[in-house]
């Protein structure tokens, strides 16, 4: 008999304990090719990244609440919520871990974390492109394998100190400079670029160079010299 009550209390306690325990952490973010990604585990991104945390909480005692912990140590970040799910846009590089808490009188009774990696900072500008509307280097823009840059803003001048452009959307394929002033494209010839950035690493960016516009070309040296 006092077997068969204390496998019953074990039993309850059990029940209990996974109801309180019944959560999924999932991280929904937008990768650099726009495609929506919905990630369970580890991974590594560029910054800024914008994510979705959902807890997904099923069953749940009515005295449970649930707490989001948001770490990066190396960028002296430390973020508390208490919500069922949350956002965060990550802009320091370093490895993030976020925890998901499910408490009940003062105790964690179910943790689950995942470790979201934002890479160092890298820019290039090229010197060089051909806004011929073939489609190769229509736009004087960041090179493919910049990364993590958090602020950016690129001023295009021509020889005699005019502004004729500026962008800050340094990630849109279609942000930088066409070639024209003002809706009339400009001669082809050697413009200067102005570019001061901010990446997720700390690093701050001061690129000034030329700009060969070579509309007559169908590819150019986008490369460093």
């Amino acid at each position: 008999m006092k077997i068969s009550k204390i496998l019953t209390l074990f039993a309850t306690c059990l029940l209990a304990t996974t109801a309180y325990a019944d959560i999924e952490l999932k991280a929904t973010y937008t990768d650099k090719k726009g495609v929506e990604v919905v990630a369970t585990e580890d991974f590594s991104e560029e910054a800024p990244l914008y994510v979705q945390f959902t807890s997904n909480p099923s069953n749940l005692d009515p005295a449970a609440t649930i707490e989001w912990h948001i770490t990066n140590t190396s960028a002296d970040i430390n973020v508390t919520r208490y919500e069922e799910n949350t956002t965060y846009t990550f802009t320091a590089a370093g490895k993030n871990q976020i925890t998901l808490n499910v408490v009940l009188d003062g105790e964690i009774i179910e943790t689950k974390s995942i470790n979201i990696t934002i890479s160092d900072s890298h820019l290039e500008m090229p010197n060089a492109f051909s806004p011929n509307g073939d489609g190769i280097n229509d736009y004087f823009q960041a090179k493919t394998n910049s990364k993590s840059i958090i602020e950016f803003h690129a001023y295009i001048f021509n020889r005699h100190g005019q502004k004729l452009y500026d962008w800050t959307d340094w990630q849109n394929e279609r942000s930088g400079w066409d070639g024209t002033h003002h809706g009339h494209p400009v001669k082809d010839g050697v413009y200067f670029v102005y570019v001061k950035a901010l990446g997720a690493d700390g690093t701050e960016y001061n690129i000034r160079r030329d700009v060969n516009l070579l509309r007559n070309y169908n590819t150019v040296d986008t490369s460093n010299p």
